[in-house]
Order: structure tokens, then C-alpha cells, then sequence
């Protein structure tokens, strides 16, 4: 095929000396509307090229396929343009047009591009040379608002039988209720207000939820995809893919001019883009239509494209001259397929997520006092606004399918008590069991160690169904080879919803690693400290008082926590310490210490979620420091040990733009004064020939093989995601692993039967993993080869390598 050379049209130049802003412009006398669809599936077409008659007058369809047309003379003749339909032409009649397209056959025929610079690609290098000129959140600030409806329904596949056919069947059941209503029906109405370069905050002003009262739903919409297309990864449904404007892109997509559409005054250059052949990214497909008048994007069509399967998804974005100086995001709609579903023959499962933005204000007079640290927060209304202002905001009224899906799932909501059953399955995947107003911990119900063998217990915590600024816990548990019941229990009061101050109480006298690393972590369902516990072999009897204080500062970037503890330890071997200069060890009759401390994390450019119960996070790709200082006192309480320990983490995960991934996590430590062995670091060792793979701990060192009073360590690791090899069924991962660390101990003499040695001359080892090699969309399966070198390698080489399957929900 070879390429037509590009005329570039753009904006008429103002007379010398003239105003823009003092231009008179009279409405045309005669307007139409219309809606454009696909004449087999009936689904709108968004940004179709009209025409008027012979004349460059006209316009295009919006996402919704809706177009309105206004003109000076009476129409005729329109002529509808779309890159795969046949053109048509349409004689104008009076009322609102449906204007059918037939899908134009698809030719796989090669691509010549004869010698010369591709068109395609001088208009794309003119849009990623003005992209942070035409990237909304790279000028001034800006607010909005925007109407949301999200809507999860289905339909039987085209070809296949209808609902007659089926009729005694699950799909042709659930395509006769389809008829009528949907599965699920959303809408919110939201506030945005952005500075830049991270000052966000958007607020739900209203929310409405099928069946349900819980507004948190309403975070659905706010994760389907990226508000702009200029960024360099595009996400979508949590997905990043490589952008078609990011840097080096022209030498990664293929690139074609489809179609130049002449406008007055204006060009727009319709062009298509794929990965080219035998690059393996995470890329997508789709069209992009770019205005001369600033090579701004006017229109974006996106899908995945390694997208197959039973799965599809696309985006739509759509964008207009705000104030006639500012090209800027007006809808954005995000569409799912799930096909082929099993036992549900021709059935596919549709979601159709739609978000439109109005009342734009550019340059918005907005100053750092006007945005709270939360990036996104409900307004105590959002579920009590009444119908009069969801249809003054309702970009157009619900129809009877819509109305009918609200009635039904309401009424089944209420009498089924959905919200109450959603609430257990929130506490679920947080880690724990519902019940009545107590919430059970499933970490805490069975575990495993070398000391207690098998473990049973039982931890409860109260949750806001009996008191929403309180909570109570409590927990008991049994270990079946050391014989010994542990138990302990507290309290927590929110003080400030705000700030997430909580001042707290806690006992308990349960056994615990020694020298072991702690860090204030936000609470995970599965921890990984859970796994880790299986390899544990030296663990010691501890009554812990602890009383905290915990808050949020600095936008919410910095987590912090103070408390105060008074521990009664005792080992359960017969290890024991000689402190300062003293011949008599202390040990076997226990250590006392006496501790005030200080714990921060810090993860700048962390987002959170403010709800009417706990804080959440968003999440994200940002660098997190974690930071421990602690101080043992002797003489107050009874305190015996004059010391102090501080330790610090630094974890962060980042692309690499075509490679991959990759993620590190630096330590350190380090103690001083009068410390025993749980004062101490001791290295996180979990070898065993076979077993699982442990996060954050080294896989082919014995535990308690190293102690020091001071260290460093660090985990690295390189993901290769899925650019190595890539197959609609078979994705798997592969990644490089390396885990280093060094320590030292100052008086190694001063500890008696501890058996531990020292690592100053540096600990290696290095491996792969294969992630992702078996499955179910929800879970995923491999393993991991990890090999011990080095000064501290073992004479046999067996003794050396570890080999660990690894296992992760993916949620």
C-alpha cells in the first residue's frame, strides 16, 4: 500500500490586529440530530466523520454514537465515514436519524510502505512533541465534575440460538431476565479538583448501587482506566500497557494513516497503531484521532493487543477545546467481554463502564489549603440524594431496562440483606471470618513451627456493628508439641477519623521470634511473616504491656506509631547473656526490659481512600521507607538492659520501560549498650531442600545461622512480566533473584550456648523463578531455583541449592 503524502490543515488566522474574544458568531438556523450504530449488532459507533452535502461542514459522533449537527441551509445529504465500514449516505429527513453502517470486510493483506517517511509518522511525532502541552494534568490546575454509570449485564453471542431455543437452559433463562434488566446498574456523580503535580482529590458527591446501600462500589469506576491518554503507560482494569505516545514508541508500533478528514478550519488525521510484528510488550490496538490544530488528540479506541481468548476490552476517550485553548477529556467509556464462559454455551457476560465530564474549569483558583489528603473521599450524603438531583446530572434519563434492574435489585437487596453479606465478604478478603459482631482471624486459626508443632488458636477482634470508634480483641491458642496455651487480648479507641489516630492496649504472653525484625506494616490479610513462621526454630516465651499511640501525617505519605512496652521474656532453650562486665549470665530465669520507641512509614505518593470506616489505600508503584527506633532503660519498671536499636527498610518497585520490572528491598541495622540476643538482628534464614518460597528472607540460609549487631541486607529482584514469552493461554513470568547481606557482632563472647555465627564476610545467593505457570485467573503457581555462594558456601553442593514452589492470590 503506499501512503498518500499528508496535507496539513489547521486553524484560519486571525485578521491582523483582531479579538477573538470580540467575535460575533449567530447560531445556524437549521439543526439535526442522530445516532450511528452498527447495522448487525446495534451497538453505537463513536466518532464517525459526517459530512454535510459537498460542503467541509459537518462533524462526528460522540462515544455514545450520538451526533448533532447545526447548519445554515436545510440539509440534504449526509455522508457517514468510518475507518472498517463502507461509507453511506444518508438523505436528511425530519426528526432524529438512525444511521445503520455495514462492517466493511477485513483484508489481511500485506503492508508495503514505499520508501519515503511514513506520514503516520510525522503527525505522531508532532503529538508526542506537544504531548505535555496537550496532557491535562501538565498545565494548570483544573475541577470538574462527572456523571459515572457503570452497568454489568449479558447476552447471548451473535450467531448463536436466542432465547427460545435455550429455553430450558441457564443461558436462555438468563437471557430472558436480561430482557428486562441488568445484573448490576451504578451511577455516582463525583467532584474533581487537581493541581499540579499530585494535588488530587475527588469526592463522591452521590452514589447509587443496585441492590446495595455500601458505597464503596463506587471505587469500581474511579480504577477502569487512565483519565489521560498522554501518559507513558496506560492503565486499564489495573493492567499497565506501553502508550503509542510514549518515548521510542515509533520504533515499537506500527503506524498507518487511515483517513484525513477535512474540517472548517480544522484537519484530523485518523491512524491506526499496533505492536509490530515480533515485539513482545504489553502494547495495545486501536485508533487515534489527532487534531492540526495543536496535535492534540481529539479521539482515542484502545483494546489490549494480546488480548484474546474469552476475554476483550477496550477503551474509549474522547476530548474537546475547553474555553477554545485546552484540548481536554469529555467521556471516557471502558467495555469487557467475558465469552465462552463454561456450561454457558453461547452466554457472554458484558460490563460497560461510561464517565462523563462537564462544568470544566481551567486554571481553577485552587491553592494547596484547598485539597485534603485524601485522594479520594465520600460525602457523608452520597447515598441520600434524591431523585430530583440524580436526573439533573443524568446525562439522559434510564431507560426501562435500567429502571426495572433498580426496582428488582433493590427490593431483593432489602429483603436478602445483600449489604450485610457483602460486609462478610469484605471481611474476607481481608483475612477474616464474620461473625455477628466479632470478626475471626483465619492466620490465627492454625500455623506451624519447629518449636510448638501444630498450632490451633482462636483470635477475635469486635467490628463497627457493635462499636464503631472501639475495638475489643482477644486470642488464645495451643501449641501441640511444646504443650503450652498462649493468649492475650487489648483494645483499641479511634480518637480522630482524620488523622486515623488510634491510642491502643495490648497483652499478651505468646511465643516469639528472637531478635527478630519488626515494622509498621498496614494490616494484610495474609501476611508474609505467616509463611516465615514455618521455619522458625528458636522462638522464646513472651508477656508483653503495650500501650501506642498511632497516626497519619504529612498527607497521609507518613505512618507513625509510639509506644511503650514492659516484656518479661523467657527462652525456651538454655541460651543466656552476660551483661556489662558481670560473671554471672542472666537467662534461664528470664530478661526484663523496659522499652519506649518510635516507628515510621513513609510512602510518598501513596493514595487513600477516605470511607466512612477504616482508611484504605490505593496502593501504587511508590518507594516505602519503613524506620524503627527503639530504647531499652534500665531501672524504670524493673527494666535490667540499658540499650538502643534502630533499623530501616527501603522497598520499591519500578518499570522498565520493555524490559520488565524490577524491585528491591535495602535493610539495615543497628544496636548498641547492654543487648541480648532479641535485642539483636537475627538474618532471616528459611532454607530447606523443598519447600515454598518466602518473601523478604533468604532461601538457602538455616535459620539462626547469622546474628549481628549491625547489618545490611538486600533483596533484588528483575521481572521479566510477560516479554519473554507470551501465548493467549500460557503467560508464564520469569525473574532474576539476587539476596546479599553482612553483619557484624561486637562481643560475640557475651552470649553463651546461642550457636549462631557471624556473616562479616558477606552472604550470597542468587536464582530464577517461574511465576505464573499454572492458574485461575485467581491464583497463580510456580517455582523458584535459589543457589548459596560465595565465602559461606557449604563443601556439598546439594547443601547449597534450595528449590521452592511459589503460590500468590492474585487480589
Amino acid at each position: 500500500m503506499v501512503l498518500p503524502p499528508v496535507a496539513f490543515a489547521g486553524p484560519p488566522e486571525p485578521a491582523p490586529g483582531a479579538r477573538a474574544e470580540q467575535a460575533v458568531i449567530v447560531p445556524p438556523p437549521h439543526r439535526l440530530e442522530g445516532r450511528v450504530v452498527d447495522r448487525d449488532s446495534g451497538e453505537p459507533l463513536a466518532f464517525v466523520n459526517i459530512l454535510i452535502g459537498d460542503s467541509r461542514s459537518g462533524g462526528m459522533s460522540d462515544i455514545d454514537g450520538l451526533f448533532t449537527l447545526s447548519h445554515a441551509r436545510p440539509f440534504t445529504t449526509l455522508t457517514f465515514s468510518y475507518v472498517g465500514y463502507y461509507p453511506a449516505v444518508v438523505h436528511a429527513g425530519k426528526g432524529r436519524l438512525l444511521v445503520e453502517m455495514v462492517r466493511r470486510p477485513i483484508e489481511l493483506a500485506p503492508v508495503e510502505v514505499m520508501a519515503g517517511e511514513n506520514p503516520a509518522h510525522r503527525i505522531i511525532s508532532q503529538v508526542m512533541e506537544h504531548r505535555d502541552a496537550n496532557h491535562p494534568e501538565r498545565q494548570g490546575p483544573f475541577s470538574y465534575n462527572a456523571y459515572n454509570k457503570f452497568v454489568f449485564t449479558g447476552a447471548l453471542s451473535e450467531g448463536g440460538p436466542g432465547p427460545a431455543e435455550e429455553a430450558d437452559t441457564l443461558p436462555g433463562r438468563l437471557a430472558r431476565y436480561l430482557e428486562d434488566h441488568h445484573f448490576f446498574l451504578m451511577e455516582t456523580v463525583t467532584e474533581r479538583r487537581f493541581m499540579p503535580p499530585s494535588r488530587n482529590n475527588e469526592t463522591i458527591l452521590a452514589s447509587r448501587v443496585s441492590g446495595f446501600q455500601n458505597p464503596l462500589f463506587a471505587l469500581i469506576i474511579t480504577q477502569m482506566q487512565s483519565f489521560s491518554f498522554y501518559d507513558d503507560q496506560i492503565e486499564i482494569y489495573g493492567s499497565r500497557y506501553l502508550s503509542p505516545l510514549a518515548p521510542g514508541s515509533l520504533n515499537r508500533y506500527t503506524f498507518l494513516l487511515e483517513d484525513t478528514l477535512l474540517t472548517e478550519g480544522d484537519s484530523v488525521f485518523v491512524i491506526s497503531y499496533r505492536p509490530q510484528p515480533n515485539r513482545n510488550f504489553e502494547g495495545l490496538r486501536g485508533l487515534l484521532y489527532v487534531s492540526a490544530n495543536g496535535w492534540a488528540l481529539q479521539n482515542v479506541i484502545a483494546a489490549p493487543a494480546g488480548e484474546g481468548g474469552n476475554a476483550r476490552i477496550r477503551i474509549q476517550q474522547r476530548y474537546e477545546r475547553v474555553d477554545g485553548r485546552q484540548w481536554f477529556p469529555v467521556q471516557l467509556h471502558t467495555d469487557f467481554e467475558i465469552l465462552n464462559l463454561e456450561g454457558m454455551g453461547q452466554f457472554k457476560v458484558v460490563g460497560m463502564g461510561r464517565s462523563y465530564l462537564r462544568d470544566i474549569q481551567l486554571d481553577a483558583s485552587l491553592g494547596r489549603n484547598d485539597f485534603s489528603p485524601f485522594d479520594l473521599a465520600f460525602s457523608p450524603r452520597s447515598i441520600l440524594q434524591d431523585e430530583a438531583f440524580w436526573n439533573d446530572r443524568r446525562v439522559d434519563s434510564l431507560d426501562s431496562k435500567e429502571r426495572n434492574t433498580y426496582h428488582r435489585l433493590d427490593s431483593i437487596g432489602r429483603d436478602g440483606r445483600l449489604d450485610k453479606q457483602m460486609n462478610r465478604y469484605m471481611a474476607l478478603f481481608s483475612g477474616s471470618l464474620r461473625w455477628g459482631v466479632f470478626d475471626i482471624s483465619l492466620p490465627g486459626l492454625l500455623g506451624f513451627n519447629e518449636v510448638e508443632g501444630l498450632r490451633a488458636g482462636l483470635s477475635l477482634r469486635t467490628n463497627a456493628a457493635l462499636f464503631e470508634r472501639l475495638v475489643l480483641s482477644g486470642r488464645v491458642a495451643y501449641g501441640f508439641r511444646d504443650g503450652r496455651v498462649k493468649y492475650g487480648g487489648g483494645g483499641e479507641w479511634r480518637l480522630d477519623r482524620l488523622t486515623d489516630l488510634w491510642l491502643g492496649y495490648d497483652y499478651q504472653r505468646d511465643v516469639e521470634e528472637r531478635g527478630g525484625s519488626v515494622f509498621l506494616e498496614p494490616q494484610s490479610p495474609f501476611p508474609a511473616g505467616t509463611l516465615r513462621n514455618y521455619f522458625l526454630q528458636t522462638l522464646d516465651m513472651t508477656g508483653r504491656h503495650a500501650a501506642w499511640l498511632q497516626g497519619r501525617a504529612w498527607r497521609n505519605f507518613l505512618t507513625w506509631r509510639a509506644h511503650a512496652s514492659l516484656e518479661d521474656v523467657l527462652p525456651m532453650d538454655d541460651y543466656r547473656f552476660v551483661p556489662d562486665s558481670l560473671s554471672q549470665p542472666a537467662g534461664p530465669s528470664g530478661f526484663r526490659f523496659f522499652e519506649t520507641g518510635l516507628q515510621l512509614r513513609l510512602a510518598y505518593g501513596e493514595r487513600f481512600v477516605l470511607t466512612s470506616g477504616p482508611i484504605l489505600s490505593f496502593g501504587g508503584r511508590v518507594p516505602v521507607l519503613h524506620l524503627s527506633l527503639s530504647k531499652g532503660w534500665k531501672g524504670p519498671m524493673g527494666g535490667g538492659y540499658d540499650y538502643w536499636r534502630a533499623e530501616a527498610s527501603l522497598r520499591h518497585r519500578f518499570p522498565v520501560r520493555m524490559l520488565g520490572s524490577q524491585q528491591f528491598t535495602l535493610l539495615a541495622g543497628m544496636t548498641g549498650g547492654d543487648a541480648p540476643w532479641q535485642k539483636l538482628f537475627t538474618a532471616p534464614g528459611t532454607y530447606r531442600p523443598f519447600s515454598v518460597a518466602v518473601p523478604g528472607a533468604f532461601a538457602t540460609m538455616r535459620a539462626d545461622e547469622f546474628v549481628s549487631d549491625r547489618y545490611v541486607a538486600l533483596f533484588w529482584q528483575h521481572d521479566f512480566e510477560n516479554l519473554i514469552y507470551r501465548s493467549v493461554k500460557f503467560n508464564p513470568r520469569l525473574l532474576l533473584l539476587t539476596r546479599l547481606g553482612a553483619g557484624a557482632l561486637s562481643q560475640p563472647s557475651r552470649h553463651l550456648n546461642a550457636g549462631f555465627a557471624t556473616m562479616e564476610k558477606g552472604f550470597f545467593e542468587s536464582g530464577f523463578a517461574l511465576l505464573d505457570l499454572l492458574g485461575s485467573g485467581f491464583t497463580s503457581l510456580g517455582f523458584e531455583v535459589m543457589v548459596r555462594y560465595g565465602p559461606y558456601t557449604l563443601p556439598e553442593f546439594r547443601d547449597n541449592l534450595s528449590f521452592r514452589l511459589s503460590y500468590s492470590l492474585l487480589f
